[in-house]
């Protein structure tokens, strides 16, 4: 199997490695919703349920990333059970030296714990503990970074003591606790003249994501406690996040006055007239239509993200417009539609020759020369109708700006097609709203331009007010969709799915390539064939193998747009004979 990448904030990610990592974490975790991702310090993070390993092992010449990232994995794994998160709280406003030493301790008690579950680990983080070693040897002048990096080489060593100003300290901790009161003591009796720099910090640990979890997760002791606004104001995101699609092309909207002030966003706890909709959403031919539309995804990668479904509001003044483009396309929707017709009515009268009963044949000679009893014809009498439901997803975030005209032109071929031969399908579009987005809650609009009985009798012209806005949790609505083709009766199911990239959202990058391309698994599971039909504008060899990675061989590549009239057609024709034939 060949390597793809991803490229995410101009660091290429290998999505085959990102998703080995992801079942070793599940498997070691014993948590199939545990998520993996990529950050300068590696720790887990039990407030998202997510494992981080560090970019310290990227773009080296002595280890290759997947064996570094695994030594993270490795060594860290009992974090979730080991740790007393409680703890954490006495340690968040200290100092950094403190907290340095404090998780330097915790990390040996988390090694430690690791190779007695798991003995042959030893063996597997060898190298990338020499690596290590020699990085923490290296020379420095500041005490406190001094005595940081001797007590990590302790550690790497499995020594049970350090001994700094003269002083011996026992290193191996029984409990979180006492690995606060360990460090006191060192504090105390090391007499540093310096202190320690964010700069010179080895590990890194969200204190106040760990105190939100503490006061807002059911199974901690003071459970009692909720969160107040102050928390929540305190909450401390990884600051070297990756930026996603909406970073960058938001920014541009916001200066060329297309969008809001961000201190605007509303809470969504405070939305009013719930069914009553704006004069500017008619307008815009969106309906709020807000209600009990609201979807949850279990998935650890779409912990804050809710899918709110609408149905989009149709202008009068869009017929016309849709008239147009309908017929623009019409005679290569109808070239197929007449191929398709041909097939099942030569299938619907076909004969089946050289039966022992039926009707007798016109000329039996040949039969009745080899001695045979088999004289007869049968008609055959099998439906007109091809037995199948499309659902058919369209991406419209911020990248596809440049490509939506052509892809709507594409689905109202594909529209055209299904429709004339009586197959049902559902036509929606998705994108993630980036200015609503607040620190647990990421809106995820699902706009449903036709449903499957709408479909026998309109047509999607409400596709025609399609704006690009946001990002795109690929994974999220892929798995709605999965759901309603699951209640469809019908004995063939495909997704049809126009993107120009990959996954990309707030707090979805790596993970949303891991979650999108296990989302497509569960769809083949499901008996749902998913073909992705990909805007690669760009041609870049990256992005395209990592497309494939994730859809498999049911990959169409689009280069140029202006042919994407023409290729559908046939694609919708090879999918239909395939199953007539």
């Amino acid at each position: 199997m060949s390597y793809s990448f991803i490229k995410f904030n101009d660091e290429i990610i290998n999505s085959e490695v990102m998703m080995e990592l992801t079942d070793l974490t599940r498997l070691l975790f014993k948590d199939k919703d545990v998520s993996i991702s990529v950050r300068k310090y590696s720790y887990f993070n039990p407030s998202v349920n997510t494992m981080y390993v560090s970019t310290f092992w990227k773009h080296r010449y002595d280890i290759t990333e997947l064996e570094g990232f695994r030594h993270d994995i490795l060594t860290r794994f009992s974090s979730a059970t080991l740790f007393d998160y409680d703890e954490f709280e006495n340690v968040k406003d200290l100092s950094i030296l403190f907290q340095q030493i404090f998780l330097t301790l915790e990390h040996y008690r988390n090694r430690l714990e690791s190779v007695r579950k798991r003995p042959f680990i030893k063996n597997m983080i060898l190298h990338g503990d020499s690596i290590l070693m020699e990085e923490y040897q290296k020379s420095v002048e500041n005490d406190a970074e001094i005595l940081l990096k001797d007590l990590n080489c302790s550690v790497l060593k499995y020594e049970e003591t350090i001994i700094t100003n003269d002083n011996v300290f026992n290193i191996i901790s029984n409990s979180t606790r006492e690995s606060i009161e360990i460090t006191e003591r060192i504090i105390q009796h090391s007499a540093l003249q310096h202190s320690l720099s964010s700069y010179q910090q080895i590990y890194d640990m969200p204190f106040n994501d760990i105190s939100v979890y503490n006061h807002t997760t059911p199974f901690r002791k003071d459970s009692s406690s909720l969160q107040s606004d102050d928390d929540e104001n305190d909450v401390d995101h990884d600051t070297s996040r990756v930026d996603t699609k909406t970073d960058r092309d938001a920014s541009d909207a916001s200066v060329l006055g297309e969008t809001g002030d961000n201190n605007a966003r509303k809470s969504r706890h405070n939305l009013e007239n719930n069914y009553d909709d704006d004069v500017e959403d008619f307008h815009e031919g969106f309906g709020q239509n807000r209600g009990d539309n609201l979807v949850k995804d279990k998935n650890a990668a779409n912990n804050h993200a809710e899918l709110v479904i609408r149905q989009p509001k149709v202008k009068m003044t869009n017929y016309e417009r849709y008239r147009k483009i309908y017929d623009s396309h019409n005679d290569l929707a109808q070239q197929v539609i007449g191929d398709i017709t041909k097939m099942l009515n030569f299938k619907m009268n076909d004969f089946q020759t050289n039966r022992s009963s039926g009707k007798l044949m016109k000329n039996p000679v040949s039969p009745i020369i080899s001695g045979s009893h088999k004289l007869f014809t049968k008609k055959v009498t099998e439906s007109k109708e091809v037995d199948a439901a499309f659902s058919i997803v369209l991406d419209q975030s911020y990248s596809m700006t440049e490509y939506l005209d052509e892809c709507i032109d594409g689905v109202i071929i594909i529209n055209n097609i299904l429709k004339t031969l009586g197959i049902p399908q559902r036509i929606v579009s998705h994108h993630e709203d980036s200015f609503e987005i607040m620190s647990d809650y990421y809106p995820n609009y699902l706009y449903e331009h036709l449903d499957f009985y709408k479909s026998k009798y309109y047509y999607p012209v409400s596709l025609l007010d399609i704006e690009a806005s946001g990002d795109n949790r690929d994974g999220f609505i892929f798995r709605n969709e999965i759901d309603v083709l699951n209640k469809r009766m019908e004995k063939d199911k495909f997704m049809i799915i126009f993107s120009d990239g990959l996954p990309s959202a707030e707090e979805y990058n790596q993970s949303g390539v891991i979650d999108t391309h296990e989302a497509v698994n569960e769809a083949k599971k499901s008996g749902i064939n998913v073909i992705n039909i990909f805007i690669d504008a760009d041609n870049e060899e990256n992005t395209r193998n990592a497309i494939k990675n994730i859809y498999g061989q049911n990959t169409v590549i689009v280069e140029d747009m202006e042919q994407i009239a023409y290729i559908l057609p046939n694609i919708i024709e090879r999918i239909i004979k395939s199953l007539i034939i």
